[in-house]
């Protein structure tokens, strides 16, 4: 069996749930892990880390923020043997195009979001990426709309991928028993590109339309205290509940109690953008209905009125009126809840996702740069 070595500078961070699915779920290569910290979902994986001796860290840290190829790197690389390696993040890949073009390694490098919206804008980015771009082998783009981004930014789009996101389709069973409730959800790091400021505001006018509901915030991050802030400030408290991280299996199990998931996205003041969020997935995979924006690539998944309900980004008032709207019976749920798992079922399972993955593993192999 071929091997594949996932290269992440820190392997895993806790909601990069998207990758460890695809590394648990390879058919036909054997996947080890290269990373210069280990963090979580490392469980029964073979995963090479710098060590921790004084001169080894010394070296390799000092590579690491000289933006230079890790010296341990190349031991590690030596020792797996990989056919193949995957960096995920263009920042990250960065660190390893070196090191696989000197040892003859097909390289893959998949993008995710602000690694393509708002680091290009940073000093030097620009630069680094025309390199990542002739030494690469393949690129892998998590949607149309980030395809076409690659492309802008220089990369050959006759080796750029559409390779979408996989939702593991059994731990997240379809809700067939809906009881449609104003109590919705929302996930995700409290960063600015997440909207969780018009998530709360459009409580605010949902309770000015008559309608008493309950918003339960998952996520932690450096905007935590300011949204607490706004919440207190628009007399909320009793309607939006602030639960801090929460692990993957008790986000699924949250959605078997709350009818709708805001994902109301926006591009944040420095650029960055998402890609595609993972939480909208699940939840059109669960049967929770998806309120989003149309911001990056939510449109091609979320089909307004159809497989969900988009609005325009940074409009609370509309976000709102729409939640309103659902919960006054003004649509055909059901029938919008099994449009959106059936979208799931076609393009976006994890099946799907690791064949193509591995499809471009092996052309990659066989086309050596």
């Amino acid at each position: 069996m071929r091997k594949v070595l996932h290269y992440k500078t820190n392997y895993l961070n806790s909601s990069e749930t998207f990758i460890d699915r695809l590394v648990r779920n390879h058919k036909t290569f054997k996947p080890a892990a290269l990373c210069y910290r280990k963090r979580e979902f490392t469980e029964d994986l073979q995963v090479y880390s710098v060590p921790s001796d004084i001169i080894t860290a010394f070296l390799n840290t000092t590579a690491f923020h000289l933006n230079l190829p890790l010296p341990y790197y190349y031991r590690a690389i030596e020792e797996c043997k990989p056919d193949i390696i995957h960096s995920h993040f263009g920042f990250d890949a960065v660190k390893m195009m070196h090191v696989a073009q000197k040892m003859k390694i097909p390289h893959i490098i998949s993008f995710y979001g602000s690694d393509v919206s708002r680091l290009p804008g940073e000093l030097g980015w620009k630069r680094r990426y025309g390199k990542l771009a002739e030494m690469g082998s393949h690129f892998i783009a998590a949607s149309e709309f980030m395809k076409n981004q690659l492309i802008e930014l220089g990369f050959p789009k006759e080796r750029i991928s559409i390779v979408r996101f996989g939702v593991d389709l059994n731990s997240s069973s379809f809700k067939k028993q809906f009881t449609l409730t104003p109590k919705m959800m929302m996930v995700g790091r409290m960063v600015e590109k997440k909207g969780f400021e018009y998530a709360i505001r459009s409580i605010k006018h949902l309770k000015e339309r008559g309608v008493q509901s309950e918003l339960n915030l998952y996520g932690d991050g450096p905007l935590k205290s300011s949204l607490k802030k706004l919440t207190h400030e628009l007399t909320l408290n009793g309607s939006i509940k602030f639960h801090g991280y929460q692990p993957i299996s008790k986000i699924l199990d949250a959605h078997n109690s709350h009818s709708v998931l805001l994902a109301p996205s926006v591009t944040a003041s420095d650029g960055d953008m998402e890609g595609l969020p993972n939480t909208i997935l699940e939840a059109m995979a669960k049967g929770t209905l998806v309120l989003a924006t149309r911001h990056a690539a939510i449109p091609e998944v979320v089909k307004d009125e159809n497989s969900g309900f988009l609005v325009n980004e940074r409009d609370a008032k509309a976000l709102g009126d729409v939640l309103g709207k659902i919960f006054e019976n003004g649509y055909d749920l059901n029938t919008i809840r099994n449009n959106a798992r059936r979208v799931v079922e076609k393009k976006y399972c994890v099946d799907r996702m690791v064949d193509e993955l591995e499809t471009v593993y092996n052309m990659a192999i066989e086309n050596r740069r």
